[in-house]
Protein backbone atom coordinates (compact mmCIF):
# COMPACT_ATOMS: atom_id res chain seq x y z
CA UNK A 1 0.00 0.00 0.00
CA UNK A 2 1.33 3.34 -1.27
CA UNK A 3 2.11 6.17 1.52
CA UNK A 4 -1.02 8.37 1.77
CA UNK A 5 0.45 12.20 0.16
CA UNK A 6 0.59 15.34 2.20
CA UNK A 7 -0.66 18.60 0.64
CA UNK A 8 1.42 21.96 1.18
CA UNK A 9 -1.01 22.40 3.50
CA UNK A 10 -1.52 19.49 6.12
CA UNK A 11 0.61 20.88 9.26
CA UNK A 12 -1.04 23.85 8.78
CA UNK A 13 -4.63 21.62 9.86
CA UNK A 14 -2.77 19.61 12.15
CA UNK A 15 -1.57 22.63 14.38
CA UNK A 16 -5.37 23.74 13.90
CA UNK A 17 -6.84 20.58 15.50
CA UNK A 18 -8.74 19.43 12.22
CA UNK A 19 -9.26 15.61 12.23
CA UNK A 20 -7.58 13.95 9.51
CA UNK A 21 -8.84 11.06 7.61
CA UNK A 22 -7.61 9.27 4.50
CA UNK A 23 -9.39 10.12 1.47
CA UNK A 24 -8.34 9.41 -2.73
CA UNK A 25 -5.26 8.42 -1.57
CA UNK A 26 -4.00 11.82 0.98
CA UNK A 27 -4.04 12.69 4.48
CA UNK A 28 -7.15 14.95 4.34
CA UNK A 29 -9.10 17.08 7.09
CA UNK A 30 -12.61 16.02 7.42
CA UNK A 31 -13.74 18.66 10.09
CA UNK A 32 -11.85 21.60 12.34
CA UNK A 33 -14.70 23.30 14.52
CA UNK A 34 -17.54 21.11 13.45
CA UNK A 35 -18.97 20.12 10.26
CA UNK A 36 -22.29 22.16 11.43
CA UNK A 37 -20.27 24.92 12.56
CA UNK A 38 -17.89 25.33 8.96
CA UNK A 39 -21.22 24.82 6.96
CA UNK A 40 -23.01 27.18 8.58
CA UNK A 41 -19.35 29.81 8.48
CA UNK A 42 -20.25 29.43 4.61
CA UNK A 43 -23.46 30.15 3.94
CA UNK A 44 -23.54 32.88 6.47
CA UNK A 45 -20.21 34.73 6.20
CA UNK A 46 -17.00 32.81 4.77
CA UNK A 47 -15.53 29.66 5.08
CA UNK A 48 -12.34 28.20 2.97
CA UNK A 49 -11.05 24.75 1.93
CA UNK A 50 -7.44 22.99 0.96
CA UNK A 51 -8.55 21.14 -2.36
CA UNK A 52 -4.79 20.57 -3.30
CA UNK A 53 -5.73 16.93 -3.40
CA UNK A 54 -7.54 17.41 -6.61
CA UNK A 55 -5.45 16.83 -9.82
CA UNK A 56 -4.41 20.00 -11.77
CA UNK A 57 -3.21 19.82 -15.37
CA UNK A 58 -2.33 21.82 -18.19
CA UNK A 59 -2.94 20.94 -21.71
CA UNK A 60 -0.95 23.17 -24.29
CA UNK A 61 -0.32 23.11 -28.09
CA UNK A 62 -2.44 23.84 -31.59
CA UNK A 63 -4.40 20.37 -31.48
CA UNK A 64 -5.11 21.17 -27.59
CA UNK A 65 -8.56 22.30 -28.38
CA UNK A 66 -9.70 19.52 -30.85
CA UNK A 67 -7.96 16.91 -28.63
CA UNK A 68 -10.16 18.34 -25.53
CA UNK A 69 -13.41 18.31 -27.61
CA UNK A 70 -13.30 14.60 -28.55
CA UNK A 71 -12.37 13.59 -25.13
CA UNK A 72 -15.09 15.30 -23.35
CA UNK A 73 -18.61 15.97 -23.57
CA UNK A 74 -18.62 19.93 -23.81
CA UNK A 75 -17.40 21.80 -26.87
CA UNK A 76 -14.16 23.47 -25.28
CA UNK A 77 -12.85 24.82 -28.52
CA UNK A 78 -15.58 27.36 -28.21
CA UNK A 79 -14.43 28.71 -24.61
CA UNK A 80 -13.02 32.36 -24.38
CA UNK A 81 -9.91 33.18 -22.92
CA UNK A 82 -10.01 33.33 -18.87
CA UNK A 83 -13.80 30.95 -19.12
CA UNK A 84 -14.50 28.02 -17.64
CA UNK A 85 -16.31 24.57 -18.63
CA UNK A 86 -17.82 21.84 -16.56
CA UNK A 87 -17.59 18.74 -18.59
CA UNK A 88 -17.42 15.14 -18.28
CA UNK A 89 -15.01 12.58 -19.81
CA UNK A 90 -16.67 9.28 -21.20
CA UNK A 91 -15.55 5.72 -21.85
CA UNK A 92 -17.08 4.40 -24.92
CA UNK A 93 -20.30 2.93 -23.53
CA UNK A 94 -20.94 6.41 -22.07
CA UNK A 95 -20.26 5.81 -18.40
CA UNK A 96 -18.69 8.40 -16.97
CA UNK A 97 -15.01 8.30 -16.22
CA UNK A 98 -15.12 11.73 -14.51
CA UNK A 99 -16.21 15.13 -14.26
CA UNK A 100 -13.98 18.02 -14.42
CA UNK A 101 -13.40 22.15 -15.53
CA UNK A 102 -11.94 22.84 -17.97
CA UNK A 103 -10.84 26.53 -18.65
CA UNK A 104 -8.88 28.11 -21.44
CA UNK A 105 -5.89 30.23 -20.13
CA UNK A 106 -5.33 31.44 -24.00
CA UNK A 107 -5.65 30.10 -27.56
CA UNK A 108 -3.55 26.97 -27.28
CA UNK A 109 -3.30 26.43 -23.17
CA UNK A 110 -6.07 24.87 -20.97
CA UNK A 111 -6.57 24.62 -16.99
CA UNK A 112 -8.30 21.24 -16.36
CA UNK A 113 -9.37 20.30 -13.31
CA UNK A 114 -9.81 16.63 -11.89
CA UNK A 115 -11.03 14.70 -9.11
CA UNK A 116 -8.33 13.71 -6.75
CA UNK A 117 -10.00 9.38 -6.53
CA UNK A 118 -9.34 9.75 -10.96
CA UNK A 119 -6.34 11.92 -11.37
CA UNK A 120 -3.96 8.69 -12.60
CA UNK A 121 -6.99 7.33 -14.76
CA UNK A 122 -7.73 11.21 -16.41
CA UNK A 123 -4.24 11.14 -16.87
CA UNK A 124 -3.80 8.07 -18.32
CA UNK A 125 -6.65 8.28 -20.68
CA UNK A 126 -6.32 12.10 -21.83
CA UNK A 127 -2.38 11.60 -22.39
CA UNK A 128 -2.91 8.55 -24.60
CA UNK A 129 -5.65 10.50 -26.73
CA UNK A 130 -3.72 13.75 -27.09
CA UNK A 131 -0.81 11.14 -28.26
CA UNK A 132 -2.94 9.13 -31.03
CA UNK A 133 -3.94 12.78 -32.04
CA UNK A 134 -0.83 15.18 -32.04
CA UNK A 135 -0.14 18.53 -31.92
CA UNK A 136 -0.94 18.80 -27.94
CA UNK A 137 1.61 18.22 -24.66
CA UNK A 138 -0.28 17.55 -21.66
CA UNK A 139 1.40 18.43 -18.09
CA UNK A 140 0.82 17.76 -13.99
CA UNK A 141 0.85 20.51 -11.95
CA UNK A 142 -0.42 19.20 -9.17
CA UNK A 143 3.03 19.06 -7.30
CA UNK A 144 3.63 22.81 -8.33
CA UNK A 145 0.36 24.55 -7.30
CA UNK A 146 -1.73 24.23 -4.22
CA UNK A 147 -5.52 24.77 -4.25
CA UNK A 148 -7.53 26.79 -1.83
CA UNK A 149 -11.15 27.31 -2.60
CA UNK A 150 -12.82 30.30 -0.56
CA UNK A 151 -16.06 31.02 -0.43
CA UNK A 152 -19.33 32.39 1.20
CA UNK A 153 -20.66 35.51 1.23
CA UNK A 154 -17.99 37.77 2.26
CA UNK A 155 -15.07 35.39 0.28
CA UNK A 156 -15.13 39.24 -2.76
CA UNK A 157 -14.23 41.50 0.30
CA UNK A 158 -11.95 39.26 2.22
CA UNK A 159 -9.62 38.67 -0.91
CA UNK A 160 -9.78 41.93 -2.58
CA UNK A 161 -8.31 42.84 0.75
CA UNK A 162 -5.31 40.79 -0.07
CA UNK A 163 -4.96 42.32 -3.31
CA UNK A 164 -3.56 45.70 -4.83
CA UNK A 165 -6.24 48.19 -5.32
CA UNK A 166 -6.63 47.84 -8.97
CA UNK A 167 -6.64 44.08 -9.26
CA UNK A 168 -9.37 44.38 -5.96
CA UNK A 169 -11.41 46.67 -8.53
CA UNK A 170 -10.76 43.84 -11.07
CA UNK A 171 -12.20 40.73 -9.14
CA UNK A 172 -15.55 42.55 -8.48
CA UNK A 173 -16.11 42.16 -12.60
CA UNK A 174 -15.09 39.03 -12.54
CA UNK A 175 -17.87 36.60 -13.82
CA UNK A 176 -19.03 33.94 -12.48
CA UNK A 177 -17.11 30.54 -14.40
CA UNK A 178 -14.31 32.81 -15.19
CA UNK A 179 -10.90 33.13 -14.30
CA UNK A 180 -8.00 36.02 -14.28
CA UNK A 181 -4.37 36.48 -13.20
CA UNK A 182 -3.78 39.20 -9.83
CA UNK A 183 -1.23 40.15 -7.70
CA UNK A 184 -1.31 37.87 -4.96
CA UNK A 185 1.00 37.97 -2.18
CA UNK A 186 3.61 39.48 -4.39
CA UNK A 187 3.07 37.35 -7.44
CA UNK A 188 1.14 37.14 -10.36
CA UNK A 189 -1.72 34.15 -9.27
CA UNK A 190 -4.50 32.77 -11.24
CA UNK A 191 -8.56 32.90 -9.44
CA UNK A 192 -11.05 31.49 -10.53
CA UNK A 193 -15.17 32.43 -9.79
CA UNK A 194 -15.56 28.93 -9.40
CA UNK A 195 -16.59 26.09 -5.89
CA UNK A 196 -18.55 23.92 -4.99
CA UNK A 197 -20.93 24.95 -2.04
CA UNK A 198 -23.86 27.13 -4.20
CA UNK A 199 -22.09 30.45 -2.29
CA UNK A 200 -20.39 33.44 -3.96
CA UNK A 201 -16.71 32.19 -3.71
CA UNK A 202 -13.46 31.81 -5.34
CA UNK A 203 -10.30 29.22 -5.92
CA UNK A 204 -6.91 30.47 -5.89
CA UNK A 205 -3.92 28.55 -7.79
CA UNK A 206 -1.30 29.85 -5.59
CA UNK A 207 2.24 28.82 -5.65
CA UNK A 208 2.64 25.19 -3.05
CA UNK A 209 5.39 27.37 -1.50
CA UNK A 210 2.97 30.22 -0.27
CA UNK A 211 0.38 27.74 0.64
CA UNK A 212 0.66 28.19 4.35
CA UNK A 213 0.98 32.05 3.96
CA UNK A 214 -2.06 31.99 2.20
CA UNK A 215 -3.57 29.73 4.33
CA UNK A 216 -2.60 32.33 7.76
CA UNK A 217 -3.94 35.93 5.83
CA UNK A 218 -7.07 33.73 5.47
CA UNK A 219 -6.80 32.71 9.54
CA UNK A 220 -5.99 36.43 10.30
CA UNK A 221 -9.15 37.76 8.11
CA UNK A 222 -11.58 35.65 10.38
CA UNK A 223 -12.25 32.64 7.75
CA UNK A 224 -13.12 29.68 9.14
CA UNK A 225 -10.66 26.82 7.60
CA UNK A 226 -13.31 23.99 6.84
CA UNK A 227 -12.86 19.97 5.95
CA UNK A 228 -14.26 17.42 3.53
CA UNK A 229 -17.55 17.15 6.10
CA UNK A 230 -19.17 19.84 5.34
CA UNK A 231 -17.97 20.61 1.52
CA UNK A 232 -19.77 17.10 1.39
CA UNK A 233 -23.17 18.92 3.34
CA UNK A 234 -22.70 21.98 1.12
CA UNK A 235 -22.93 20.59 -1.98
CA UNK A 236 -25.33 17.82 -1.70
CA UNK A 237 -27.74 20.73 -0.69
CA UNK A 238 -26.94 22.08 -4.15
CA UNK A 239 -27.08 18.92 -5.85
CA UNK A 240 -23.93 19.09 -6.75
CA UNK A 241 -22.73 15.63 -8.47
CA UNK A 242 -19.64 13.32 -6.52
CA UNK A 243 -17.89 11.19 -8.69
CA UNK A 244 -18.24 7.74 -6.86
CA UNK A 245 -21.77 8.81 -5.69
CA UNK A 246 -24.00 10.62 -8.26
CA UNK A 247 -21.52 9.75 -11.45
CA UNK A 248 -20.08 6.38 -12.02
CA UNK A 249 -18.66 4.63 -14.91
CA UNK A 250 -22.15 2.60 -14.61
CA UNK A 251 -24.28 5.70 -15.71
CA UNK A 252 -24.45 8.28 -18.80
CA UNK A 253 -24.57 12.09 -17.69
CA UNK A 254 -28.18 12.04 -19.74
CA UNK A 255 -29.15 9.13 -16.95
CA UNK A 256 -27.43 11.93 -14.33
CA UNK A 257 -29.44 14.78 -15.15
CA UNK A 258 -26.56 16.25 -16.68
CA UNK A 259 -27.74 16.22 -19.93
CA UNK A 260 -26.72 20.02 -20.36
CA UNK A 261 -22.73 19.41 -20.11
CA UNK A 262 -23.54 16.97 -23.34
CA UNK A 263 -22.92 19.04 -26.93
CA UNK A 264 -24.55 16.19 -29.17
CA UNK A 265 -23.88 18.88 -32.12
CA UNK A 266 -20.25 18.12 -31.99
CA UNK A 267 -19.43 15.95 -34.91
CA UNK A 268 -17.40 13.25 -32.52
CA UNK A 269 -16.66 12.68 -28.98
CA UNK A 270 -15.98 9.50 -27.26
CA UNK A 271 -19.35 8.08 -26.02
CA UNK A 272 -21.14 9.72 -28.66
CA UNK A 273 -22.97 7.57 -30.65
CA UNK A 274 -24.31 5.97 -27.10
CA UNK A 275 -25.95 9.15 -25.54
CA UNK A 276 -27.42 9.83 -28.99
CA UNK A 277 -29.24 6.49 -29.20
CA UNK A 278 -30.11 6.92 -25.40
CA UNK A 279 -31.63 9.98 -26.37
CA UNK A 280 -33.62 8.70 -28.56
CA UNK A 281 -34.65 5.80 -27.10
CA UNK A 282 -35.51 7.44 -23.53
CA UNK A 283 -34.27 6.74 -20.23
CA UNK A 284 -35.57 3.99 -17.76
CA UNK A 285 -33.50 5.54 -14.55
CA UNK A 286 -33.10 9.00 -13.31
CA UNK A 287 -30.70 10.85 -10.82
CA UNK A 288 -33.74 12.18 -8.14
CA UNK A 289 -33.32 13.36 -4.86
CA UNK A 290 -35.26 12.39 -1.83
CA UNK A 291 -36.26 14.28 1.28
CA UNK A 292 -37.21 13.25 4.76
CA UNK A 293 -39.88 15.35 6.99
CA UNK A 294 -37.40 15.24 10.14
CA UNK A 295 -34.12 16.01 10.89
CA UNK A 296 -33.61 12.89 12.90
CA UNK A 297 -34.25 11.50 9.61
CA UNK A 298 -30.64 10.88 7.95
CA UNK A 299 -30.25 9.02 4.22
CA UNK A 300 -27.29 7.70 4.36
CA UNK A 301 -25.51 6.33 0.69
CA UNK A 302 -26.94 2.56 0.37
CA UNK A 303 -30.21 2.87 1.89
CA UNK A 304 -32.94 0.84 0.77
CA UNK A 305 -35.70 3.11 -1.61
CA UNK A 306 -39.00 0.82 -1.58
CA UNK A 307 -42.15 0.87 -3.42
CA UNK A 308 -45.00 -1.03 -2.86
CA UNK A 309 -43.21 -3.20 -0.44
CA UNK A 310 -40.51 -3.92 -2.90
CA UNK A 311 -36.87 -2.48 -3.36
CA UNK A 312 -36.44 0.32 -6.34
CA UNK A 313 -33.56 1.47 -5.96
CA UNK A 314 -30.57 2.81 -3.23
CA UNK A 315 -29.04 5.80 -2.10
CA UNK A 316 -26.02 7.06 -3.92
CA UNK A 317 -25.54 10.01 -1.17
CA UNK A 318 -27.17 11.32 1.55
CA UNK A 319 -26.46 13.26 4.95
CA UNK A 320 -28.43 15.97 6.56
CA UNK A 321 -29.04 19.42 5.41
CA UNK A 322 -28.03 21.73 8.12
CA UNK A 323 -29.80 24.97 5.49
CA UNK A 324 -33.19 23.27 5.75
CA UNK A 325 -33.78 21.20 8.64
CA UNK A 326 -34.09 17.77 6.85
CA UNK A 327 -32.32 14.58 6.25
CA UNK A 328 -31.31 14.25 2.35
CA UNK A 329 -30.00 12.08 -0.46
CA UNK A 330 -30.04 11.18 -4.13
CA UNK A 331 -30.25 7.61 -5.93
CA UNK A 332 -31.04 6.52 -9.67
CA UNK A 333 -34.52 5.59 -9.57
CA UNK A 334 -36.78 4.43 -12.53
CA UNK A 335 -38.31 6.71 -14.53
CA UNK A 336 -41.78 5.71 -13.64
CA UNK A 337 -41.20 7.02 -9.84
CA UNK A 338 -39.18 9.73 -10.54
CA UNK A 339 -41.92 12.48 -11.01
CA UNK A 340 -40.79 15.08 -8.49
CA UNK A 341 -43.81 14.63 -5.76
CA UNK A 342 -43.61 10.94 -5.52
CA UNK A 343 -43.91 9.49 -2.07
CA UNK A 344 -41.72 6.63 -1.61
CA UNK A 345 -40.49 4.63 1.86
CA UNK A 346 -36.67 4.24 2.88
CA UNK A 347 -35.04 1.74 5.07
CA UNK A 348 -34.25 3.51 8.42
CA UNK A 349 -32.49 1.65 10.65
CA UNK A 350 -35.18 -1.32 11.36
CA UNK A 351 -38.21 0.70 10.42
CA UNK A 352 -38.67 2.76 7.69
CA UNK A 353 -39.65 6.34 6.98
CA UNK A 354 -41.33 8.23 4.04
CA UNK A 355 -39.19 10.56 1.85
CA UNK A 356 -40.30 12.54 -0.87
CA UNK A 357 -38.78 12.56 -4.44
CA UNK A 358 -37.33 16.37 -5.77
CA UNK A 359 -35.31 16.98 -8.35
CA UNK A 360 -32.04 18.99 -6.99
CA UNK A 361 -30.96 21.59 -6.12
CA UNK A 362 -32.38 21.08 -2.44
CA UNK A 363 -31.18 24.80 -1.71
CA UNK A 364 -31.89 27.50 -3.52
CA UNK A 365 -30.75 30.53 -1.60
CA UNK A 366 -26.80 30.74 -2.33
CA UNK A 367 -25.22 33.79 -4.20
CA UNK A 368 -23.17 31.95 -6.52
CA UNK A 369 -24.20 33.55 -9.19
CA UNK A 370 -24.28 37.15 -7.58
Amino acid sequence: MSELKKTPLFEQHVAGGAKIVPFAGWQMPVSVSGIVQEHEAVRKAAGMFDVSHMGRFRLAGSGAATALDYLTTGRCSALDNGKFLYTMLLQPDGGVIDDLLVGRESDDVFLIVVNAANADKDWEHMERVCTELGGCTLKDLTGQLALVALQGPDSRKILQALLPSGDAARLEQLEYYRMDNYELLGEQTVISRTGYTGELGYEIFVRAGQAEQLWQKLLDAGVTPCGLGARDTLRLELGYALYGHELDSEHTPLEAGLGWTVDLSKEDFIGKSVLVKQKEQGISTRLRGVITASPRQIPRPGYALIAAGKEVARLVSGGPAPSLGAGIGTAYIPAGLAEPGTKLRMELRRDTVEVEVVRPPFYRQGTVKA
